[in-house]
């Protein structure tokens, strides 16, 4: 079902109902689980366009969607935060994969309205209500942006590949992007307020790290040989709890690496500059990449590890707690649940379309991308997936795949 939320720009937060302490809903007592357990579903509909310009002039379609799109999609979840009250604010990626399909497809944060399906009701569904536009009018990017000559300059999927995001304690929102890889600085209504800041190499003083997408290696002058891997920058972040530093981690190890170690930085929020420290993830043999990290304390936290299957049983789809050693060293690492095996005993996916997979009493998330965690309270963590709309089909290989958000009850609490 095609759906359109004609959604003004607008910061005010929404009232989301969610599977969390506060809520109505789960007043009653919480149930202990012998381990990871699905306790809530929802899904936004695939086809949900918020107002804009028509876009996808450039995509080919697939799974049955093809473009022109009346608006802009509201899919490719990269990033959540959970707001005081509840509430998400969610961030789209750059649309449609791609610098060179994604100039049409304008860069948003949006705001979601939810009914969870839980054991003690609930309709699954997922409604877009607001968004929040990016935007650059003071003129701080030091590159040719799609919309240069406006007066707004809207951003969008050709300028960045935003992949994760922070806010930080003055209400600021911090985006890591991949194509440079940049940290982007936003007030919280969406206006650039930095340039873009480059990442810094952790070995090599004074040099920076670029991706083969790095605008300013396309000019005469100043080109750095890139080190990090296409589509490989700053998929995950974290930020510390008291709000002072980032943790921006690349999804892909470097081109030059000998070993499938991800480089996980440290950023000084208040002087706004990388510290130097920094930290390797590495990852399992039957991984090729990370979705997000969040911190849960200052040292511990957890990060999405998974493949590249989709509609695949076997898929390698797990979340990692992981603990900050000293500056140089690897992190230490355990696995906290796997997403393709669990618990589903009240069967809270609902009514199950004809090849759906990984829907039953062992429930699975059998996506290609996996890229948002929230780490609700000691033994509540929501994720989310990136759907790449419209290209990928791991709930069911015959359809587009829905934004899905899943809350797990685990069996002993991270803190």
């Amino acid at each position: 079902m095609r759906k359109i939320s004609l959604s003004l720009l607008a910061v005010s937060v929404f009232a989301l109902t969610a599977c969390n302490e506060s809520d109505d809903k789960t007043l009653q007592p919480i149930e202990s689980v012998t381990e990871p357990t699905l306790v809530s579903f929802a899904k936004l509909d695939v086809e949900t366009y918020a107002e804009g310009l028509d876009s996808g002039r450039d995509v080919r379609g697939a799974n049955g969607i093809f473009p022109p799109f009346s608006g802009q999609p509201v899919q490719g979840f990269s990033a959540a935060l959970k707001q005081p009250d509840g509430t998400y604010l969610v961030m789209s990626d750059n649309g449609f994969g791609s610098q060179d399909n994604s100039s049409d497809y304008l860069l948003r944060l949006h705001h979601l309205s939810s009914d969870f399906r839980t054991k003690a009701g609930g309709t699954a569904t997922v409604k877009h209500l607001s968004y929040i536009q990016l935007r650059d009018p003071n003129k701080l990017i030091p590159f040719e942006i799609v919309h240069q000559n406006t007066q707004e300059r809207l951003l969008t999927g050709a300028d960045f590949d935003p992949e994760s995001m922070q806010r930080a304690p003055n209400g600021d929102i911090w985006i890591g992007d991949e194509f440079g890889p940049y940290l982007l600085h936003f007030s919280a209504d969406g206006i650039l307020k930095s340039p873009p800041i480059a990442l810094a190499h952790p070995l090599e003083a004074g040099t920076e790290l670029r991706s083969p997408q790095n605008q300013l290696n396309k000019g005469t002058t100043g080109y750095i040989e890139p080190l990090v891997q296409r589509s490989g920058g700053f998929e995950g972040m974290a930020i510390s709890p008291n709000g002072r530093y980032l943790y921006p981690l690349l999804e892909k190890p470097l081109l030059n690496a000998t070993t499938p170690q991800l480089i996980i930085s440290e950023f000084d929020l208040e002087k706004k500059v990388y510290t130097g420290n920094f930290y390797y993830f590495e990852l399992a043999s039957k991984a090729s990449a990370i979705g997000d990290f969040q911190l849960f304390s200052a040292k511990e936290g957890v990060i999405i590890e998974r493949d590249d299957s989709e509609n695949n049983l076997g898929g390698y789809k797990k979340l990692i707690k992981v603990r900050l050693n000293q500056s140089g060293e690897s992190v230490a690492r355990e696995e906290l649940v796997n997403l393709m095996d669990l618990a589903n005993p009240d069967l809270l996916y609902g009514p199950v379309r004809p090849g759906d997979l990984a829907t039953g009493q062992r429930f699975g998330f059998p996506f290609q991308t996996i890229e948002d965690i929230i780490i609700e309270g000691p033994d509540l963590i929501t994720v989310l997936n990136d759907n790449n709309f419209p290209g990928s089909s791991g709930r069911n290989r015959n359809l587009a795949d829905d934004n899905e958000i899943i809350q797990i009850r685990l069996a002993q609490a991270l803190y």
